[in-house]
């Protein structure tokens, strides 16, 4: 008799909690002060995908809760991207990377959550 195989959404999930976590704090204590609370909100972020996670007993409700989290902090941070090249050429500051890391810690969720779906329900991953 084979295991049941556990979805893997609060895996995918508690990832994204940890990094929007680590965006949001190092947001607000790495730059020069003054710094707005604002810079707070991805560890907001974060947290509610960290609880979001707690739901994991049935996974298409977490995924859901999760992808809910994710395209707010994509609508919030994805205006930055197109100023990554100003980013990666050290002419934007410490806010452009706190939102481009948001964006992009969302889009990778959002995939994540897709193909911890996919493979929950016994397709290839």
């Amino acid at each position: 008799m084979t295991e049941p195989n556990p979805s893997r959404v609060p895996l995918v999930l508690r990832g994204f909690g940890a990094v929007l976590l680590l965006v949001g704090v190092a947001g607000y204590f790495l730059p020069a002060p003054p710094v707005h609370w604002t810079a707070l909100i991805p560890a907001g972020l974060g947290l509610a995908a960290l609880l979001v996670s707690l739901a994991g007993r049935w996974p298409v409700v977490a995924a859901i809760g999760g992808a809910l989290v994710a395209m707010v902090a994509l609508a919030g941070g994805g205006s930055a991207l197109v100023q990554l090249p100003a980013l990666l050429s050290g002419e934007a500051g410490a806010a452009v990377a706190s939102r481009s890391a948001t964006a992009a810690a969302a889009i990778m969720a959002l995939g994540g959550l897709v193909w911890a779906l996919r493979s929950g329900r016994g397709r290839p991953a």
